[in-house]
């Protein structure tokens, strides 16, 4: 500190030596990254580097564990600044270099620190202590043991003591149900404590108040309340579930990790609910990406996901989703994605996008429950009352009606298909957007491939090389290198680089002007007008090629993209380029055809091109010659013609594509902080997309399906006990029966 004018004064680090530095008489003055960086001498200016790959001095954990203790103290009980001689520094790091030329606010300094002291949102939940799951274990296993005895002691006879004893249990395993119900820790897809107690509660008051009057329909009303003690059916249910709950918290684990987050000229070790989207980390061999980013320097071999076995590369612009694991190699990246809104969290663990929470096939087990019941529950007692049915009687039936359609498994097995659907996902690196567009993609009827990067490896070879008249092949190759050489396209990619391999020197073309799906036109060194691309671009041009036709028609079929040449309005040759199908393209299309999805071709390529494809991946519907700006409208009419259309691209060559249709599809893209795409690929491969679809059809299906096997028997039993033709306690066991016959179908899938 140094005193100008009875002001205090804080110095700064030299950027490169690290001595003490007056910000105001720095000898040296520069901006890198956007940011002040101060020098000592001209020196240290010239040995400054500012590559954002060097690597930054680490902070040690004893001084990050030091740091971050003085920040809590702080926080709990604030001493003067001057008590605090290293607060200064704590408040330093991560900061900017021109904020701090005057001293800031405690509470500021803390705030920006890097080791932030104030509590943070934190994703996972408090998970519930084992002695609680215990005690509610317990409960549960006495309320079922007390119900299914007071159903089997009906042996015992008719007598006011049996009726007694029979009560007494059936009062109990309520009792210890309600206690289960409102001290457990519940998922957000079970019934809440008032559906699921009103029946078992009001059962045992009804048959309490006919032994009172002596009713001689006591014991059925025991029967009927010990029947509507659902706690069996909630064992059965938690138990399925438990896998399905250790994966989930397997996941919050494993992202709950350390990483180091860049803080001006250092690294300090930070967790990973303590980063913020737009802060950059460093990730290290053997260290897992705690957050979704995008990768800014470096390059490494990663696994791409959590549990993925496969090894890809990462470098500069890849993005890296939270889980992935840095094999070899060194990365530094900027966060796009943390806390919740991370793609293997948002729809898997939290409580506000929960799939099997907001998904419509788990919202209608629990409106069936919620909603259904009462309707239904009320039509039986009008029904009871216009047959002059006893009072008793009457209850006994609403008690049975009730319980049969607030089944926990009515309500919750829906959910456990969709849960199991999203974690079986996330194991092949598939990520959906939200519970809408999972609902979405379960219905989806047709998904149109962008054939180029899709299907195709979107990396063609120049197979054939063709001159006219005095032109020779390499004078037409050099015309379409000069044409492309400022193109970042695949195909210009492809010519560049066949010219580079036979020696070939691009032509001087001047003025090129690229017209999108069509090719380009240019002006030749020679000052004749230049024209390359497709035969739709001749044609517009005026250019005959009536004379090729044969040709051209000869290398479509064999699946190649023809360029045509004309120079000065005239064909002079053309050049075929082969694309190579992808690993796993024939086997996407199969899987999309096993489910009843129908697979379109959508491609900038001639018919006859296009329709070698079609033929090679037995695809009927093909869509040749489009432009990817005219793509959107193509989508469009297919989905105006009342199919569920998806989209399968890659981001942003087919961005038009993706943002028309029903549900957009994009490769290698989970983790993007730019995408909203309905469904976001962790890989590069198509089958993966396949994948997705057919998890999202079957857990709509299947919880159809649960949903009909358990509501279907309960609906009939109780129009039977409304009807007279069956005892009122057979609907809740009706209801546990078609309950149970789903549970074991989704245990078998599992």
């Amino acid at each position: 500190m140094t005193a100008l004018g009875g002001a205090e004064r804080t110095t700064v680090k030299c950027a490169t030596c690290g001595a003490a530095v007056d910000p105001l008489r720095a000898d040296r003055v520069a901006i890198y990254g956007e940011r002040f960086r101060y020098f000592c001498s001209a020196g240290c200016h010239e040995n400054y580097d500012p590559r954002p790959s060097a690597t930054p001095l680490p902070v040690s954990r004893e001084r990050a564990k030091e740091l971050s203790a003085i920040a809590r103290s702080v926080v709990h009980d604030p001493p003067p600044l001057a008590e605090h001689p290293q607060l200064r520094e704590l408040s330093l790091i991560g900061r900017d270099a021109d904020d701090v030329t005057a001293p800031a606010p405690l509470a500021s300094l803390v705030a920006d620190s890097t080791l932030d002291a104030a509590p943070r949102e934190v994703v996972e939940p408090e998970p519930t202590l084992p002695h609680a799951q215990a005690v509610g274990s317990l409960l549960l296993t006495l309320a079922a043991v007390g119900g299914a005895l007071a159903i089997a002691l009906v042996l015992a006879g008719q007598s006011q003591v049996a009726i007694a004893a029979r009560l007494v249990l059936c009062a109990v395993a309520a009792g210890a149900l309600a206690a289960e119900s409102w001290m457990g820790d519940h998922d957000d897809t079970e019934l809440g404590p008032l559906p699921l107690l009103v029946a078992p509660v009001g059962g045992v008051l009804v048959a309490l108040f006919g032994l009172v009057q002596g009713s001689h329909l006591t014991s059925s009303a025991v029967t009927t309340s010990a029947a509507s003690v659902t706690a069996l059916s909630l064992l059965l249910l938690r138990r399925v579930r438990r896998p399905i709950d250790a994966e989930r918290l397997a996941i919050l684990r494993a992202l709950d990790c350390t990483c180091q987050r860049v803080s001006g000229d250092e690294l300090v070790e930070t967790r990973a609910i303590d980063l913020r989207p737009g802060e950059e980390i460093v990730l290290e061999a053997g260290s897992v990406a705690p957050v979704d980013a995008t990768v800014s320097g470096g390059e490494a071999v990663v696994l791409p996901w959590q549990g993925a076995t496969i090894r890809e590369e990462r470098h500069d612009g890849d993005v890296i989703v939270a889980g992935a694991q840095v094999v070899e190699g060194r990365l530094r990246a900027v966060v796009s994605w943390a806390g919740p809104d991370r793609a293997w969290i948002r729809l898997s663990c939290d409580p506000r996008r929960r799939a099997d929470t907001y998904s419509a096939s788990s919202r209608a087990g629990r409106l069936s429950a919620e909603r259904l019941s009462p309707l239904l529950t009320g039509a039986a007692a009008l029904a009871a009352f216009a047959g002059n049915l006893d009072w008793v009687e009457v209850l006994m039936l609403c008690v049975g009606v009730h319980a049969a359609l607030t089944s926990p498994l009515l309500a919750s097995l829906p959910a456990l298909h969709v849960a199991r659907a999203i974690l079986d996902g996330l194991r092949r690196g598939v990520a959906f957007r939200s519970a809408e567009a999972f609902d979405r993609a379960g219905k989806v009827s047709t998904l149109a491939f962008c054939a180029r990067g899709t299907l195709l490896l979107g990396e063609p070879e120049v197979a054939d090389i063709q001159g006219f008249g005095e032109h020779r092949p390499t004078d037409v190759l050099a015309l379409v290198a000069g044409a492309e050489s400022g193109s970042q396209r695949a195909t210009a990619t492809a010519v560049l680089r066949a010219a580079r391999a036979r020696n070939v020197r691009p032509d001087g073309v001047r003025s090129p002007n690229p017209q999108p799906g069509l090719g380009t036109t240019a002006v030749a060194s020679n000052g004749q007008t230049l024209v390359v691309g497709s035969r739709a671009l001749m044609l517009r041009e005026h250019v005959s090629v009536a004379a090729v036709e044969a040709r051209l028609t000869e290398l479509e079929a064999m699946g190649r993209s023809v360029q045509l040449v004309a120079l000065g309005g005239r064909l002079i040759g053309l050049l075929g380029l082969q694309d190579g199908l992808r690993p796993g393209a024939r086997a996407t299309v199969q899987h999309l055809l096993d489910i009843g999805v129908e697979p379109v071709l959508l491609s900038g390529d001639a018919r006859e091109t296009c329709e070698a494809l079609g033929h090679a991946l037995d695809i009927d519907h093909i869509r040749p010659e489009l432009p990817p700006a005219e793509r959107g409208d193509a989508i469009r009419r297919l989905m105006d013609g009342g199919a569920v259309v998806a989209v399968l691209g890659r981001t942003p060559a087919d961005d038009i594509a993706l943002g028309a249709a029903d549900v957009s599809i994009a490769l290698s893209t989970a983790g993007s902080s730019a995408a909203e795409w309905n469904v976001q690929l962790a890989s590069d491969d198509v089958r993966d997309a396949a994948y997705g679809l057919r998890l999202a059809h079957v857990a709509r299906r299947e919880a159809r399906l649960a949903l009909l096997l358990t509501l279907a028997p309960a609906l009939l039993a109780s129009l039977l006990a409304t009807l007279g033709l069956a005892a009122p306690a057979l609907a809740p066991l009706g209801a546990a029966l078609g309950g149970a016959l789903a549970l074991l179908r989704l245990r078998a899938r599992n």
